[in-house]
């Protein structure tokens, strides 16, 4: 054997490393073991049997923390307070971990070519594989005889390596390890835990050019010294108010509380160049596919958000105002926004005003006539028109009364809107209206004209989260995000920008006292320094999202138990699933509740203040967030992931309880032998299991469970006094149309969440939207009566105004966002554990100090960037700065440290393209169905060839298989996406006849082309549609065309794939005779990403 270079730049493995571990001469271990998960799932723990355990305050602010000054250096390291860095790779390595998973990273058995690892992949499966606990079940005549039988089959689960094995040279460190390097590096993963990314880390840092050794820190301290001197941002802290009621009778009455200020905030994204290129500033956009916060109807309106004024023949007309249109006569017109069209056009959106003589005849009367004779007109609620500039004749004077605005005789006003429900007229008083934006906001002008205007749609989410696992302790974390990014960038961890964090038992309102106080000031606007020049900044509050009781509280309405706990509208809690409601007249208008929030404020007693505040469902003291300028009503959307996922973790809990012992054992093995997507981590089993479910589970279980129930329910899984209530509750004649009804509501559960989670929006989805939702509505209270009167399933009513209020459902779902309180959880045991609000703070400051670094943000205290952490990115440590902060998808893994290294790594958007777990040759046949030899083979493989820009007649025929293929894409905002495919996934390929087309990859292999290079080629099967639904579960069919099939191309190259793992088929088992149809597939309309 060969001796290996003692060079510390080959150790870029730390699997290599724990493979070193059977080397050391232990003593052997047995039954008692279990695998140690906590930090890193590829090392064993082994432990003995015993260990195995299943008023308020001053508003004084004070200065926590800021960047130190340039001039003075600072003294003191030692703080007690201070974050511990030593483990800051944990952080970062909780961070990476996607709420969707990938493909089993522990999985082994891949093909490594190099010689140095030849040894040590023979060892992978031994050691990293996973093992499994044996269960057995006594009979108590048998008990003795199976211990004593156990006894004497105890397995060998750890021990060193037989010395035949080991490499037969000895020195200093041999036969464990090559030399000291690697035996220090060995003990030191040991004693600390280090985790593979960690490591990861370090080999990148070792291995830049840039990096040298006598440069190395011997002293932590200093680091933390010198933390100071990146442009952090000012920790301010201020006492707060704790509730007697939460936190144990010793805490204090009054807590510090700290927090980052948002003009800071907003100066460091305005002043990353990352960001701000990305951003967008204007007016509302109308397009034809809406998924942006600027598509959406208040970024429109809103003078703090779009554009409120344009001029026209010399004339500044305002939205919210009234003006003369021609259409084929003059109209009378209320001035709702000024957007821009798809192709850069201004357009102005009009609400029609109609006159007496254009009223519906239902309407017209004596008292009409009499008032339309004084100048009363009429505002139509429907269809909002669109018209030129150059339509625009003049200004109207038209009074609203609501408003308090003087009425003259003869004025036109108006007093009453025109609208209609279930497709018949309706009238109702014009106070019973969302109040346009431009009548309760204004905003300054610019103080010159020549200064660029930045404003600014801020999203404020606010929930509390369990710090420890077994102790009762919880923060309120306050995030920002910025709408004015696109979608694709607030999907981002990194962009979601904390506040602080409020303490435990602490005020809300006490706490964002210093929030309001700043972002009123920005609602007026002020100068800022943005990208080395003035600029005019707005800002103001586009939406708070919050769960359903805490939604409640920010929009100033008693939680969802009260009579009328609805945030939305004052329905009484009794009828919150009648269909018979007219909304419009019991929708909450801030203008109304402003008034009887008055009303019980004026009450001299605490009794009648409850008493009314119970009759109008709302809280006698409202949110601090009033004093901002929003409609609190419109603005406090409920959450699509917080509803849905309560909707159908309901479902399961009363679908579960229907089965009989049939049914459990018949859908434990359809679960079973169920082909779930295969990027999805495992899902406990829903029988028993549910109530562990996260969310994510939840929405996961609804896109499969119509399947599932599908292939095995019928009436005798279920129990049968529940079939005959449900065969009462929806008149069935027969007991079989039950199971159907069971799968329907399956279906429409799956089918309604698919819809909400839309990427985007266009009126024929809208539509769509509302039929779902009424649908979902109708057959669940129908079927279940568990389901009538529930809140989550209220909330129903408002989700089309809301979609249409931000664009999508998607733009307000706080499903990343709960992502954030994994992250800081997870940095909980890292810190000092006394203030850990304070501690997680700072650790946050530091990560965003560094963050603002390497995108090449400006320090304020220098007015310059930094081009050396610029280039960090682009260096050897790529994957130290990627690590940071996660994306939608993990960049990398474990796997990749045994990837195939000799295919062309970079083809068009495609890069870092990995093949992985090569098939050996007695194995191909398993495999491989399309071979060489086969006449089309070659031809195919030439065409693929062309397509990516090798034209050359093909001179080698070196193929290797593969079960596996990675690749990283990048998109235009720069967000990378990591795609993992095995054999047998199903992806989209964009056909140039065909537009969308559907293949399941039969075969993925590389090939050597003329420049001997390797490229990546899949070989597919095609799915062709059969243009047919099926009848109960509404998805299309297809049908799988044979491998031997020559009708279509075969073989691609691997850029060709559009998308993978963003869609999902199911086996249609049964055909309509009852036979299994194996070619014929269901494809899953209800399959998509949630998070």
């Amino acid at each position: 054997m060969s001796k290996r270079k003692c060079n510390t730049y080959q150790l870029n493995n730390p699997l290599r490393l724990r493979h070193r571990y059977s080397h050391i001469p232990l003593q052997n271990r047995n039954e008692n073991f279990t695998n140690d998960l906590s930090r890193n799932n590829t090392i064993i723990n082994i432990l003995p049997p015993q260990s195995y355990i299943t008023h308020r305050s001053n508003t004084s602010t004070e200065i926590i923390e800021q960047a130190g000054d340039s001039s003075n250096e600072i003294k003191d390291p030692d703080d007690d307070n201070e974050v511990s860095l030593d483990n800051t790779g944990d952080y970062y390595d909780n961070m990476t971990e996607s709420d969707e998973g990938s493909y089993d990273s522990t999985e082994s058995g891949y093909d490594n070519t190099t010689e140095d690892d030849e040894h040590y992949d023979n060892t992978d499966d031994e050691y990293i594989g996973d093992y499994e606990h044996r269960e057995n079940t006594y009979d108590d005549t048998e008990e003795q005889a199976n211990i004593e039988q156990n006894e004497n089959d105890k397995q060998i689960v750890d021990e060193a390596l037989d010395p035949s094995i080991l490499p037969h040279e000895f020195s200093d460190f041999l036969p464990y390890f090559n030399n000291a390097t690697e035996a220090l590096l060995f003990c030191w993963i040991q004693k600390h835990n280090i985790s593979t990314n960690a490591y990861d880390d370090l080999v990148s840092i070792i291995n830049d050019p840039r990096f040298k050794r006598e440069e190395v820190v011997t002293n932590i301290r200093r680091f933390r010294q010198w933390r100071q001197r990146l442009p952090l941002s000012t920790i301010f802290a201020r006492p707060v108010s704790i509730s007697s009621k939460k936190p144990p009778s010793t805490s204090k009455a009054c807590k510090l509380a700290y927090h980052l200020s948002i003009s800071d905030i907003i100066w460091y994204v305005l002043n990353n160049p990352a960001i701000m290129k990305h951003m967008y500033f204007g007016p509302g956009i109308d397009t034809g596919k809406k998924s942006e916060f600027w598509h959406g109807s208040l970024w429109a309106e809103s003078p703090l958000f779009g554009q409120e004024d344009i001029i026209i023949s010399q004339v500044k007309y305002r939205t919210g105002s009234f003006i003369y249109y021609q259409s084929s006569i003059q109209k009378l017109g209320f001035l709702r926004s000024i957007q821009r069209d798809e192709e850069n056009k201004i357009i102005l959106k009009i609400q029609q005003l109609v006159f007496y003589e254009e009223l519906p005849g239902i309407f017209k009367g004596i008292s009409r006539q009499q008032r339309a004779n004084s100048g009363e007109v009429w505002m139509l609620d429907e269809n909002i028109i669109t018209i030129n500039p150059s339509s625009v004749l003049r200004k109207a004077t038209v009074k609203l009364p609501y408003l308090n605005q003087s009425l003259t005789p003869g004025e036109l006003n108006v007093k009453e809107i025109i609208y209609k429900y279930k497709n018949h007229w309706r009238i109702r008083d014009i106070n019973m209206s969302y109040l346009h934006p431009a009548h309760y906001i204004s905003t300054n002008n610019s103080p010159t004209s020549s200064l660029p205007v930045y404003k600014l749609f801020l999203d404020m989410y606010y929930d509390d989260f369990g710090t420890y696992r077994n102790v009762y302790h919880s923060l309120g974390g306050v995030y920002i995000q910025f709408g004015n990014m696109p979608a694709n960038l607030r999907k981002l961890v990194k962009n979601h920008f904390v506040i602080g964090f409020v303490p435990f038992g602490g005020s809300f309102d006490e706490f964002i006292l210093p929030f309001v106080k700043e972002l009123k000031e920005f609602e007026k606007g002020k100068v800022m320094s943005v990208q080395g020049q003035e600029a005019w900044v707005v800002a103001g509050l586009g939406v708070v999202t919050a769960d359903l009781p805490q939604g409640n509280d920010l929009a100033g309405v008693l939680r969802h138990g009260a009579n009328k706990g609805c945030r939305t509208c004052s329905i009484n809690k009794d009828l919150y699933t009648d269909r018979n409601q007219d909304l419009a007249l019991l929708s909450r208008y801030k203008q109304i509740t402003d008034l009887e929030s008055v009303q019980i404020n004026n009450e001299f007693t605490m009794s009648r203040k409850k008493q009314m505040s119970s009759e109008y469902g709302l809280r006698i003291k409202q949110s601090i967030l009033d004093e901002l300028k929003r409609e609190k009503h419109l603005q406090t959307p409920q959450d699509i992931y917080h509803a849905t996922a309560g909707k159908i973790g309901r479902l399961v809990k009363i679908t579960v309880s229907l089965l009989s012992q049939e049914g459990v054992a018949a859908f434990l093995e359809t679960w079973k032998n169920f082909e779930k997507p295969s990027v999805w981590c495992r899902l406990p089993n829903p029988i028993s299991h549910h109530e562990s479910f996260m969310m994510s589970d939840y929405l996961r279980l609804a896109m499969i469970m119509p399947f599932i129930l599908h292939r095995f329910l019928k009436p005798l899984h279920l129990k049968s006094n529940e079939l005959k209530i449900i065969q009462q509750r929806i008149g069935a004649q027969r007991r079989d149309y039950v199971p159907k009804a069971i799968i329907k509501c399956w279906v429409y559960v799956a089918k309604t969440m698919k819809l909400v989670f839309e990427r985007d929006y266009t009126e024929e989805k809208y539509d769509e939207l509302k039929r779902c939702l009424e649908a979902e509505m109708a057959i669940l209270t129908k079927v279940f009566e568990e389901f009538v009167n529930l809140p989550n399933l209220h909330i129903n009513f408002h989700l089309c105004l809301h979609a249409r209020t931000y664009a999508t459902l998607r733009n307000t779902q706080v499903g990343i966002k709960e992502t954030v309180h994994k992250i800081f959880k997870s940095m909980v045991p890292n810190t000092n554990r006394k203030e850990v609000d304070l501690d997680l703070l700072k650790r946050y400051n530091t990560s965003f100090a560094i963050r603002h670094l390497t995108d090449g943000g400006i320090d304020k205290r220098f007015s310059r960037s930094h081009d050396g952490y610029t280039g960090l990115k682009k260096s050897a440590c790529e994957k130290l700065f990627n690590n940071w902060f996660v994306t939608e998808d993990r960049l990398f893994d474990e796997t990749d440290y045994t990837d195939e290294a000799t295919v062309q790594l970079s083809i068009g958007n495609f890069y870092n393209i990995h093949l992985k777990k090569r098939i050996s040759l007695k194995n191909i046949k398993e495999f491989v169905k399309f071979f060489p030899s086969d006449s089309h083979f070659k031809t195919e493989l030439s065409i693929s060839y062309n397509e990516i820009g090798l034209h050359a007649a093909l001179i080698n025929s070196s193929i290797t298989w593969y079960e596996m293929a990675s690749y990283v894409t990048e998109d235009a905002f720069g967000n990378k996406e990591k795609v993992c495919l095995k054999l047998g996934d199903v992806v989209t390929i964009q056909d140039e006849e065909y537009s969308e087309s559907f293949a399941m990859i039969q075969s993925i292999f590389q090939h050597k082309a003329n420049d001997n290079k390797y490229y990546a080629f899949i070989i597919v099967t095609w799915f062709e549609e059969i243009n047919q639904n099926h009848v109960i579960l509404e998805c299309p069919l297809f049908r799988l065309l044979s491998a031997n099939d020559q009708q279509w191309r075969k073989i691609f190259p691997i850029t060709v794939i559009d998308q993978a793992n963003k869609i999902h088929f199911v086996r249609n088992e049964i055909d309509e005779q009852g036979e299994n149809e194996e070619s014929c597939w269901i494809k899953n309309e209800f399959y998509f990403t949630a998070v």
